[in-house]
């Protein structure tokens, strides 16, 4: 287990075991237009948000729950969870604490029913971002 110290979080991260819960999930890639924009964004994230990632062991492409919502111009917020296997030592739930880049990120109160197959301890993390549309299709489209 690793420790891992981010403003006033400090979590410890089973970040082999996280890597590996993602890629276990490789059949779960919904292909609606929101998500696809998701994916290609994720792909020009910033640098720190990608170190931030790989720490945790994240897969930036695979968010549970993610919502998007049409904002001014051609973007869009998502927001969303990541799992995390591990322990929250220290950190305040549901307070947007940690910005990086363009990232907010919460520790948020495990629901007990995003990982049902879990027996490993595990917490989740949310986020909100807002990016650019990068899609041909037009941004009208998602809302059907």
């Amino acid at each position: 287990m690793t420790e891992v110290c981010l403003g006033e979080w400090v979590l410890h991260v089973e970040t082999e075991k996280t890597q590996a819960l993602y890629e276990s999930h490789n059949d779960d890639v919904c292909e609606c237009l929101s998500c696809k924009n998701f994916r290609k964004a994720s792909l020009l994230f910033h640098e720190e948000v990608m170190h931030f990632s790989n720490k945790l062991g994240l897969h930036l492409h695979k968010p549970t729950l993610l919502n998007a919502f049409p904002v001014e111009g051609e973007h869009v917020m998502y927001s969303g969870h990541y799992m995390v296997c591990g322990e929250i030592m220290e950190g305040e739930i549901d307070a947007w604490d940690v910005i990086i880049g363009s990232h907010c990120f919460s520790l948020v109160e495990e629901d007990g029913k995003s990982a049902e197959s879990l027996t490993e301890p595990y917490f989740q993390i949310g986020f909100e971002v807002v990016v650019q549309w990068l899609l041909p299709e037009s941004m009208e489209l998602m809302k059907k």
